[in-house]
């Protein structure tokens, strides 16, 4: 019997396990095979579309165009013909040259609702669209049965996350990106998700004071701009903490009530074209991660070790710390040896301390023997050299990411404070000219008068 025989001998569930772990597009393929299987991919109870599969090579703008619209029409279709009573999981990638189909919208809007009413699990959804607007409807924020929601919607313009009522009870998981996170957005997604476990914030213009809640295990912030004096965390649950600390801000983090904290991984990061800056927050940031027993410090920019260097000025003890890791991207990690060995003489029972260098000016060697000195009198810690980044920031690619992210949220912003300005002088200019327009009226007014009393006084 032949191997494909033996694969069509198998009973439809399995079949459509079996598809639920391939690309949509594959999946539909198979309708090819036989009549049965067009019955069997319908039934798939996942569906995952990325524009890079339908992306031609041909770099032709009425290609590009064509592709984006076969696109569009595949999913409409797929929609159209999809019979699962219920979704698992519905994934959307869109982040392929999207910014130069400037006439052909993701229609999400009629889209979600379709899928919200199949009650997913899962609902990841990630676009990047430069000229056109993207919206994801209200009804996202109230379907009863998610567990995990991602939405990253890149359209330039970080626009207002608002959604008119939040209700997710079984929420587990959140993940959302490029949008301005208001204070009230943030009380409502911290109510109306009372499971939440999970939250990470990428890329967002965050316009709040403070998060306080009591489940959150895992909190993710990274290429965010805070647009607020500072945001004070208290989150007594939390277990992991990543966090990204950029150049150029003029407010930070306040942690507090972190007694349950045994992970956290801070990355440093400077962008040279950004104006240098570090806010009296962020320089103690390490204080608030006493309780850690395992740490990571990541140093990008040509000015991360200075930043690395404030936040260490008042050193605290790191009394259950065991691990630590010091990566370096595009960096000179030998120029912290000092700091590290301040940082080394303050973890008493640190056990080990590794080190990655990618792209790093300074010479592996004579570094892993200046760390060896830095613990040669520490009993208990031992200096292994780590050859791959073990944290999230494990790639340049990564960090080149996230610099341009956050460089774009700082264009955006000084956009906006540039238009409001010319916009305050345009309304001093007006008004200028409005005051000088009724003085002169009223000048000419009065003249008018004063003629007019001494004709009648030559009259008489």
């Amino acid at each position: 019997m032949s191997r494909a025989d033996r694969i069509s001998e198998l009973h439809d569930n399995l079949l459509t396990q079996i598809l639920s772990y391939r690309p949509t597009k594959e999946a539909v393929r198979t309708c090819l095979l036989s009549k049965r299987w067009r019955k069997v991919w319908a039934s798939v109870p996942v569906l995952d579309f990325d524009f890079a599969d339908f992306l031609s090579d041909d770099k032709h703008m009425r290609l590009r165009s064509e592709c984006h619209s076969n696109f569009v029409k595949f999913i409409d279709a797929v929609l159209d013909l999809q019979q699962a009573q219920q979704l698992d999981r519905f994934r959307l990638v869109s982040k392929c040259l999207v910014k130069a189909y400037q006439c052909y919208d993701l229609p999400l809007t009629t889209w979600i609702p379709l899928i919200l009413q199949k009650t997913p699990r899962v609902l990841s959804i990630y676009v990047q669209s430069n000229l056109v607007n993207v919206d994801v409807p209200d009804l996202a924020f109230t379907c009863s049965s998610l567990e995990e929601m991602k939405l990253k919607i890149d359209d330039r313009w970080f626009p207002v996350l608002n959604p008119a009522l939040v209700r997710l009870p079984h929420l587990r998981k959140l993940s959302l990106g490029h949008f301005t996170i208001k204070a009230d957005c943030m009380n409502n997604l911290l109510q109306g998700c009372p499971n939440l476990g999970e939250l990470e914030l990428y890329a967002c213009v965050l316009n709040f004071s403070q998060i306080s809640c009591d489940n959150f295990k895992s909190l993710v912030i990274v290429g965010c701009y805070y647009d607020s004096a500072e945001i004070r965390v208290s989150i007594p649950s939390l277990q992991y903490l990543e966090l990204a600390v950029m150049s150029g801000q003029t407010a930070g983090f306040v942690f507090e009530n972190m007694s349950s904290l045994v992970k956290a991984c801070v990355c440093f990061l400077t962008v040279d074209y950004l104006e240098w800056n570090f806010s009296d927050s962020e320089t103690n940031i390490l204080n608030c991660l006493l309780g850690v027993t395992n740490l990571d410090v990541v140093l990008y920019g040509s000015r991360a070790k200075d930043m690395l260097k404030h936040a260490l000025k008042n050193c605290p003890f790191f009394e259950n710390l065991k691990a630590a890791h010091f990566e370096s991207f595009e960096g000179y990690l030998y120029g912290c040896i000092v700091m590290i060995d301040r940082f080394v003489q303050h973890a008493p029972i640190l056990e080990d301390l590794t080190f990655h260098c990618y792209e790093d000016k300074s010479d592996e060697i004579e570094l892993l023997m200046e760390l060896r000195k830095v613990v040669g009198d520490h009993r208990n810690c031992r200096s292994v050299e780590s050859m791959q980044g073990h944290c999230y920031y494990g790639s340049l690619e990564k960090l080149e990411l996230l610099s341009l992210e956050y460089w774009k949220i700082f264009n955006k912003i000084g956009w906006e404070y540039k238009e409001a300005e010319e916009e305050h002088e345009q309304l001093e200019e007006d008004v200028g000219e409005g005051e000088a327009w009724m003085e002169e009226e009223a000048g000419e007014d009065v003249e008018a008068d004063l003629e007019e009393e001494d004709e009648k006084d030559v009259e008489q």
